[in-house]
């Protein structure tokens, strides 16, 4: 059977000289991995985090689609640019340790594309790690709550933000913690933010990440990002 989907590209391996098995995170049919014939031929089209209208054919029950056609959805230049290129692909890797083959969520979906959407556009970057991993939290349902803007302290067990700490669970606070609080808040920044500062707000939420993603563990891609955007 012929099929179409739209797919937010997500990783490659090599299959043979000439073709590839790619995975895709889908509209229809979640996280999906494909046989892409051909494929290193047509390495354009396949990029970290590009969303693209695929069309490909199979058995309901096979393990792998054979995919045809890859047709970008819209503009997405951010793969030129070795700053974005390099947040593409941590959220590329983000979101392999997060969904799960089959899964499908149309609000995971939409949530991805409008971040990439936001990628394309913006030129404000330093904390883009931080807030998508802030708000993947929530549609993933585990977002931090913040209840008091007088809460310094993230208890990272019970994802909630408190005036004191606890002995028995795993908090963190300074500067990072205020950056991640001021994002919650407002979606603003606290005034003077430090490369320090900034690096730390993202260590926080990978390792909140690690707490309440299973098997979720340290990302490949974290010393790129942490180098091109705090260099």
């Amino acid at each position: 059977m012929k099929y179409t989907d739209q797919g937010v590209f997500l990783h490659r391996t090599p299959y043979s000289d000439s073709s590839l098995v790619v995975t895709y995170y889908t509209r229809e049919n979640g996280l999906q991995k494909f046989l892409f014939r051909g494929g290193k031929k047509k390495a354009h089209s396949v990029f970290p985090m590009a969303v693209s209208e695929l069309s490909f054919y199979g058995r309901p029950e096979s393990e792998l689609f054979n995919l045809t056609t890859v047709e970008s959805e819209f503009s997405q230049s951010f793969q030129f640019d070795p700053i974005k290129s390099s947040i593409a692909f941590f959220m590329a890797e983000t979101l392999r340790k997060c969904v799960h083959e089959g899964d499908a969520d149309l609000d995971v979906f939409e949530f991805i594309v409008d971040y990439i959407k936001e990628l394309e556009a913006t030129s404000d970057l330093m904390l883009f790690p931080v807030s998508f991993l802030i708000g993947f939290s929530e549609v993933l349902g585990f977002k931090p709550l913040l209840e008091s803007t007088n809460a310094h302290v993230f208890n990272l067990d019970a994802g909630t933000f408190q005036l004191v700490g606890s002995a028995s669970e795993r908090t963190r606070r300074g500067f990072g913690v205020d950056i991640i609080a001021s994002l919650l808040f407002s979606g603003t920044l606290p005034l003077n933010t430090t490369k320090v500062a900034r690096e730390d707000a993202l260590e926080i939420m990978l390792d909140y990440f690690m707490i309440h993603v299973p098997h979720f563990k340290a990302l490949d891609s974290y010393e790129i990002v942490k180098e091109v955007l705090h260099a």
